[in-house]
């Protein structure tokens, strides 16, 4: 029996699996190893943390004499809650590197660092409750921790996923950061800095009271082009014994705007229900199983999201129309005339303001004059419950 080959629930380490980024990964590779530091955004559930996965490949790679292969650490800050918890994640990122000859200098690194600092780094990952410590102490420990990561290569990237969770860490880390990777001494080493909220990456980093203020190139996670992602999903439908007509797959790729995660997922369903329901995969079974994807279990959190701003003040109400008015309308003329009274907005010009909050909020993405709603789904789902859809009954 075949395995239903699309995965969507996690990020991809299968180098197969990874769509369309081959040309942009050889870009950022040469950038950081050129010596610049790169903050890449993009939007939740994109596919920042696989496209890391396929740089690292790059990276790896000899680019030339001037660009050798360089040591690449991933080091996710997802719980990066406090100092403490910042030493874990890199303790982490060390310990558990893929490549066993960096995970033993690692653990080199680790034992000189614990006898230099008088004890050991486990003891401050492990612990919940901990007395007699400063946070000069703390911060002494991350900043000898993160000295570690450069010295694990020649040269070495080092990766900082989630890096806008440290905008809320108590403690000063972007000095700390500054001050173990970007001093005298540490030019064999550069940072790529993802983050999913794209005004607090640039807050940290465009801001010149921030400590690394103008010390990255910013770069954003671009589309998957259509063409590419059709032949993957041509290839996977045909290597798992289902035919799929190229017209039932560009309509997935239509309802899902080739977005990596909603793409993957609704392949994932109609891959399932034409095995389970002995159907051929076609632009109605396409349909279906969008439409039970849109009633799912994401569709409370759709919910929930138009409910807390519909509670909130004006501003946020405009938000919620601002939602409204790309689903139904697409993200072109979103100031035209008619769309004023059309979605009760006050005036044209508080509709651009609600769209860069939704921006800041990580529900909408500006590419040049265009704008959308990140998620596919959620915008489907809008679609389906806006006072002004034309519906069947209506007709």
């Amino acid at each position: 029996m075949a395995v239903n080959p699309f995965v969507w629930s996690r990020p991809l380490d299968d180098p197969a699996k990874i769509v369309g980024m081959d040309g942009f990964a050889r870009e950022v590779a040469l950038t950081l190893k050129g010596q610049t530091n790169v903050a890449l955004f993009g939007p939740r559930d994109t596919g920042k943390t696989t496209f890391t996965t396929q740089l690292a490949r790059e990276l790896e790679r000899d680019h030339g004499a001037d660009a050798p292969p360089h040591v690449v650490i991933r080091v996710n800050l997802e719980r990066a809650f406090s100092v403490p918890a910042f030493i874990a994640c890199v303790h982490d990122a060390m310990v558990r590197h893929p490549a066993r000859a960096i995970q033993r200098e690692a653990r080199r690194q680790l034992s000189a660092l614990e006898k230099e600092l008088g004890f050991d780094i486990k003891v401050v990952k492990g612990a919940v409750r901990r007395s007699g410590v400063t946070p000069a102490q703390d911060a002494e420990a991350l900043h000898a921790a993160l000295g570690s990561l450069a010295r694990l290569g020649g040269h070495v990237v080092v990766v900082f996923d989630e890096f806008q969770r440290l905008h809320r860490c108590p403690g000063d880390p972007l000095a700390i950061i500054r001050s173990a990777l970007m001093s005298p001494g540490t030019d064999h080493v550069a940072l790529l800095m993802t983050g999913s909220i794209r005004e607090a990456l640039e807050l940290m980093l465009s801001s010149s009271r921030e400590p690394i203020f103008g010390e990255a190139a910013h770069m954003e996670l671009p589309d998957i082009p259509e063409v590419e992602f059709l032949e993957y999903l041509e290839f996977q439908f045909e290597a798992t014994a289902r035919e799929a007509p190229e017209e039932a797959l560009l309509h997935l790729l239509a309802l899902t705007s080739s977005h990596p995660k909603r793409t993957q997922q609704l392949a994932w369903g109609v891959w399932n229900a034409a095995a389970r329901r002995r159907r051929p995969v076609t632009i109605d079974l396409v349909d279906e199983v969008y439409g039970e994807a849109l009633g799912g279990p994401d569709a409370g959190e759709f919910q929930a999201t138009v409910g807390l701003l519909s509670a909130g003040g004006e501003p946020e109400a405009n938000e919620v129309r601002a939602l409204f008015l790309l689903a139904d309308r697409g993200g072109e003329h979103v100031t035209a005339r008619d769309v004023v009274g059309l979605y009760g907005f006050g005036a044209r010009s508080v509709i651009t303001p609600a769209l860069e909050r939704l921006r800041a909020k990580g529900l909408a993405v500006r590419r040049g004059r265009r704008w959308r709603i990140a998620d596919p789904f959620f915008a489907g789902w809008l679609q389906r419950h806006s006072p002004l859809a034309l519906r069947a009954e209506d007709l």
